[in-house]
């Protein structure tokens, strides 16, 4: 003979799973995706900041992918004895129902078991893809992301005309000149951008592919053309990686970075004491003289600081250790922040491969002198 209690137990589970009973707690089940959202997001940018900190101590940056994620979800259903009782059910006072009844109270537990594989970052492509200066397709890609241009700019490229970035010195004793006048240039066109007096393109120029500042003004195009030392205003500015000077026309210079520069770049903008900078055998901001410490304060100076600590900072959440102290970014600075986020853009797009071209192509004369 059959078990009643199992029969009952069977049956209500089939009532429960029919019927789609709300009590069973389904509502209580956790929301693994959003989870691992926000846990592997977190860990990707604890891993630039970690390489950011590296760089500024003179060592090798090192990337771990994450291959795959699998979970693997597990329902338990469990009851007591307590939870089932079968006899005649009584209605009021003495007065019997009719049939049996019974009480069952299951508890239903989900449990998830996440597996998640990495493995490090290796190999040619990935070498290339650190190494390699970004394309004018890439940065074209950059700075239609809605973020600062002027950050764009700053961060990746080395040179646009005569205006130098000071990113190539890779020796803080080094510092002799400033970069005041590449970043008022990068400011300004953000600015003119923003107000919708100017914008930039893809285009071609003498069967290679160049960028387009085009001001749509001549006040614009004044601006714009003093800013890069041009002799005369231009409504269009050619910015081609092959050009043989730095100027020639409406035609400049402009010369990108490699990821690993971007990086090394935003190393300037680490925050350490003296003391832990000697540790580690690098040079430190103590040693440089009044303009030179001007100099690179101004590398990053509203773009990226990161600032350091003895004991583990309550006010952020971008944050890591590395050997015996803290190395965080405020939560109150937001400009650090959006600088993060756009280096993991630029990394994402170093990494994979960029086939789309649904802008609009520019054909450019050639500009008299």
């Amino acid at each position: 003979m059959l078990n009643v209690k199992s029969i009952l137990l069977a049956l209500s589970g089939a009532v429960i799973v029919l019927t789609g009973c709300s009590t069973v707690g389904l509502g209580d089940v956790p929301k693994t995706r959003e989870g691992y959202n926000q846990a592997l997001n977190q860990s990707d940018n604890e891993q630039f900041l970690m390489n950011i900190v590296r760089l500024h101590y003179d060592k090798s940056p090192f990337f771990v992918g994450v291959d795959s994620i699998t979970t693997r979800t597990t329902l338990k259903y469990t009851t007591t004895d307590n939870d089932t009782k079968v006899g005649n059910a009584t209605s009021g006072r003495n007065f019997p129902a009719l049939g049996a009844f019974w009480d069952v109270r299951p508890t239903i537990e989900f449990t998830t078991s996440p597996t998640i594989t990495y493995s490090p970052l290796q190999g040619t492509s990935y070498i290339s893809g650190l190494l390699t200066p970004i394309d004018i397709t890439k940065f074209y890609y950059l700075a239609q992301s809605n973020l600062s241009l002027s950050a764009v700019f700053k961060l990746t490229v080395e040179q646009v005309g005569e205006q130098m970035n000071l990113s190539e010195i890779s020796d803080a004793t080094q510092f002799a000149y400033d970069n005041h006048g590449f970043n008022d240039f990068a400011d300004t066109f953000d600015q003119l951008r923003r107000d919708g007096k100017a914008g930039i393109y893809i285009g071609n120029y003498q069967n290679n592919q160049v960028l387009v500042i085009a001001s749509y003004d001549d006040a614009t195009a004044a601006k714009l053309s003093q800013r890069l030392n041009l002799k005369k205003p231009y409504r269009q500015i050619i910015l081609s990686r092959f050009a043989s000077t730095n100027t020639s026309g409406n035609v400049v210079k402009f010369r990108t970075r490699s990821f690993f520069s971007v990086l090394n770049f935003l190393s300037k903008g680490v925050m350490a004491p003296a003391e832990t900078e000697k540790e580690f055998g690098v040079a430190s901001r103590n040693n440089l003289n009044q303009q030179q410490q001007v100099n690179l304060a101004r590398m990053t100076d509203g773009l990226f600081k990161m600032q350091s600590s003895e004991s583990a900072p309550t006010n952020s959440h971008n944050r890591i250790e590395y050997e015996g102290r803290w190395y965080y970014i405020p939560n109150s600075d937001i400009n650090s922040k959006a600088t993060l986020m756009l280096v993991k853009l630029m990394y994402a797009l170093q990494a994979g491969e960029v086939t789309d071209s649904t802008w609009s192509v520019l054909n450019i004369p050639v500009a008299d002198e």
